[in-house]
């Protein structure tokens, strides 16, 4: 493994050490530069070369990037992984202790590991995305790594900190929750966010910066790494437009009018240490639309030229403007100011979804309005209370007294004044106020699977792409699987309706019903 620290790249990215360890000796040092470039085949065959206490220490970092996790452990009970104050066994162990019990599906060129039981629900769907994300990216960025793709999905947060050697300060304030790093992909389950998020799309990111670490010989920073994942991050499932959220726009738009951009110094080694998360979205902003407008100008055919060019050691930001059109990157990103001001960007003020791990919190502590204001959570619970009740309008009147018009929109009130309105049989009203809410909020699983329930009432076709929505974001809900599974029927597609359905006995049984592949353990 590397001494060197290559970039560390994430799913929202980080430039981090590798595991620490003593300077290589001289035999282990074109390993080791063969696993600072990504390049696990040409590690292997480095390895040929190697005896003794270098073939050991090589045969360690060698499983520790396959995630050969059993290896690692044998080979740091063996002493391999050395000692003294630069060394030690402690990150490896960390990571084996993270992975423990883990069980694996496969695909062509892909193995997934999660947590036996609930999590279960999420091994098809990425082996899947996996394999459809390693065929889209190798033929946009002309070529990718040869060796089989480990997807790890911790459970818990607390294991994906573990595995990943990030600090938790990191992962709470930024909502660092997936990682390329080692050549292989770490990501946190859906089930440790309380709303769930976008993993299927958090996977393909991962992915991007995996391949393009590889083909440039790991010489991309992090401004352009992170740039063509977010840019990116849809093409596995043939979504060309790359459009940001609501919300990361909205920054985007007060910064052209205010010119307070974040620096790229700020983030030179790593996202992941951002102030906060508002923050870390503008700079996600900034690099993945300056990807759009490369992409706009000279066409997808440029990203191998931009490969080859900085594998071979010239400066990115040069390539980037002269690809462009540019004579050099500050005229690239003039014109880029010019060209954000004659975008459609949201201008509306909105707020980043907190982050909130493994169970930290009610459901109001991921809402942008209700969390923190124990004064507005007041109305809202009585809110809950009298629908719950049956009183839907005297629940409205309640739930109005949680709005402070001074603050972003909360789309958990917009979610159950819908509920109420639905009571009342005005489903005209409650569809308005949760499309309002998606098109502020589309990742939020509660009002994607509401529009799904009203429309389905309706007997609109369309509640089948909204429950999907849901499902992709927080495929734990038993209501979305029991309702992909009737409409799926309904529309004859027999073997998706069946998928759906294996996923609602398994939310029935709490994880005792396995899916359709027996796991293997690791």
């Amino acid at each position: 493994m590397s001494r060197r620290s290559p970039p560390l790249f994430l799913g929202l990215g980080v430039l981090l050490a590798l595991l620490v360890g003593a300077p290589a000796r001289a035999g282990l040092r074109e390993l080791e530069d063969c696993l600072d470039r990504f390049h696990l085949e040409c590690a292997v065959q480095e390895r040929k070369g190697l005896g003794g206490a270098e073939g050991q220490r090589a045969d360690l970092w060698i499983a520790f990037h396959r995630g050969d996790y059993g290896a690692v452990a044998r080979l740091v009970e063996a002493g391999a992984a050395g000692s003294g104050p630069d060394e030690g066994e402690a990150p490896y162990r960390a990571t084996v202790e993270s992975a423990r019990g883990m069980v694996e599906q496969g695909g062509t060129g892909v193995s997934v590991r999660y947590a036996p039981g609930l999590d279960a629900i999420l091994a098809e769907e990425a082996v899947e995305t996996l394999v459809a994300s390693r065929a889209a990216y190798d033929a946009l960025f002309g070529g990718g790594p040869a060796h089989d793709i480990v997807l790890d999905i911790f459970p818990t947060a607390t294991r994906f900190i573990g595995a990943s050697g990030l600090p938790p300060e990191s992962v709470r304030t930024t909502g660092v929750i997936a990682l390329s790093k080692w050549t292989r992909l770490l990501l946190t389950s859906p089930r440790a966010l309380s709303r769930g998020y976008a993993w299927k799309d958090t996977v393909a990111h991962e992915y991007i910066h995996l391949v393009v670490a590889y083909r440039t010989g790991n010489r991309a920073p992090v401004w352009l790494q992170e740039g063509l994942a977010k840019h990116l991050e849809g093409r596995w499932r043939g979504d060309r437009a790359g459009r940001l959220g609501a919300h990361t726009e909205s920054l985007l738009a007060k910064a052209v009018q205010t010119g307070e951009f974040v620096p790229f110094e700020k983030f030179a080694r790593s996202m992941a240490y951002l102030d906060s998360g508002e923050e870390a979205a503008l700079a996600f902003g900034q690099v993945a639309t300056m990807v759009q407008l490369l992409i706009e100008r000279a066409g997808p055919d440029a990203l191998p030229v931009l490969m080859d060019r900085v594998a071979g050691g010239d400066d990115p930001m040069q390539v980037f403007a002269e690809l462009a059109g540019q004579p050099s990157f500050e005229a690239f990103r003039l014109s880029w100011v010019e060209w954000l001001r004659t975008q459609p960007l949201v201008a509306q003020q909105l707020a980043t979804l907190p982050v909130v791990l493994d169970g930290g919190g009610d459901e109001t502590a991921s809402d942008p309005l209700l969390a923190g204001r124990p004064d507005l959570q007041r109305f809202y619970r009585l809110g809950d209370l009298l629908r719950e009740a049956g009183h839907p309008r005297a629940a409205l009147v309640e739930y109005a007294k949680a709005v402070d018009p001074s603050t972003p929109t909360s789309p958990l009130l917009l979610a159950r004044q819908a509920d109420c309105y639905e009571a009342l049989r005005e489903p005209g009203r409650a569809l308005q106020l949760v499309d309002e809410g998606l098109g502020m909020y589309p990742e939020h699983a509660l009002l994607q699977k509401t529009r799904g329930r009203l429309l389905m009432a309706q007997g609109d076709p369309a509640a089948l792409g909204a429950f999907r929505a849901a499902h992709d974001l927080n495929p734990y809900d038993i209501d979305v699987q029991r309702a992909l599974t009737t409409l799926y029927g309904r529309a004859g597609k027999a073997e998706a309706a069946a998928r759906h359905l294996r996923y609602a006995r398994l939310l029935e049984t709490g994880g005792a019903v396995a899916g359709a592949r027996a796991p293997s353990p690791r």
